[in-house]
């Protein structure tokens, strides 16, 4: 889609006196993603949101107070938002515009230098840690509200959504997991609702992904350069993020990145807690929730990840 003659306005409404030097199309990933050169040589990146999950609609604002939080925490991990218009006036979408930041996804780099992938993850083991060590009175999402009036039950929503309907019946009608296996996971979330709802909320990244986490190497090491999807972050379970990082979707764990990882975050959540989520992840990635990046590798991982469910399964019943 081209928004050419429209980004041009919105930069003379948004930047007086500059004028737009040159664009660079990126592609639509959720979001159409437009690099802009200004007459200043600045360059911003317009996030113009083409679609948006249900639950999870008034992203660009909720992204500006994240932004602002962790910010106030000393994390400068979000690339500076310098409007947000969410009116459809000029760009017949919601936008954001931000500073363009560098940076290498992590997907990228544990290929480039898998070597490496130790002093990586410790990286990212501690940004998670101080991410999930931002509290909330409850748990809940805040568009139309504010961070400190959430509203919503994440855990009930994503059993009903993703267990019982969404992904968890897709995979069932499209012959991807047996009659049998979708009953024990539905029996499974539901038997331990309770258990998963007994947490201290958190600031929970909710798409914790290889592909959304990006670094860059300083003359100390490696350190966190940027993260996207920064609009899907709600107050929930921290265990829901180290899931996803564990078991990533589209990509793998080594023991000893892992144990870079714990290096860098802390004590590892309850094995059931993680493996709950884990199999709610591995359903939802596999039936296309996340809208990964285009990769050779993702079709070979989406026919066998749910090779090993009734095993994730079995464990999950014997940690009970």
């Amino acid at each position: 889609m081209d928004f050419e003659s429209q980004i041009r306005e919105a930069v003379a409404l948004h930047f007086p006196g500059r004028a737009v030097k040159g664009f660079h199309d990126r592609g639509a990933w959720v979001r159409q993603i437009v690099d802009v050169t200004l007459d200043n040589d600045e360059r911003v990146l317009f996030k113009i949101s083409l679609q948006r999950p249900g639950w999870l609609e008034g992203g660009e604002a909720i992204e500006q107070d994240v932004a602002e939080i962790l910010k106030a925490h000393g994390l400068a991990v979000v690339p500076r938002v310098l409007a947000v218009d969410s009116t459809c006036a000029i760009v017949p979408h919601p936008y954001v515009i931000q500073a363009r930041v560098g940076g290498t996804r992590l997907a990228s780099l544990l290929q480039q230098v898998p070597d490496e992938g130790v002093g990586i993850y410790e990286v990212v083991g501690r940004l998670y840690a101080q991410i999930h060590a931002v509290h909330s009175s409850r748990d809940g999402l805040w568009n139309g509200s504010t961070p400190d009036e959430p509203w919503g039950a994440p855990t009930a929503y994503m059993y009903q959504a993703e267990i019982v309907e969404g992904s968890g019946r897709a995979a069932l009608e499209a012959g991807r997991i047996s009659r049998n296996s979708y009953d024990r996971t539905v029996s499974l979330w539901k038997t331990n609702l309770d258990y998963l709802n007994a947490h201290t909320p958190s600031l929970v990244h909710i798409s914790a992904f290889p592909w959304t986490i990006y670094l860059e190497r300083e003359s100390h090491g490696w350190h966190i350069a940027k993260l996207l999807s920064v609009g899907d972050f709600l107050w929930w379970d921290a265990a829901f993020d180290v899931a996803c990082l564990r078991y990533p979707p589209f990509g793998e764990m080594k023991p000893a990145w892992w144990a870079g990882f714990l290096a860098g975050y802390g004590e590892d959540p309850e094995r059931k807690r993680l493996l709950l989520y884990a199999v709610m992840q591995r359903l939802c990635a596999v039936m296309g929730c996340y809208m990964e990046p285009e990769a050779p590798a993702n079709e070979a991982w989406r026919a066998h990840a749910l090779d090993d469910l009734s095993d994730m399964l079995d464990e999950i019943e014997s940690l009970m």
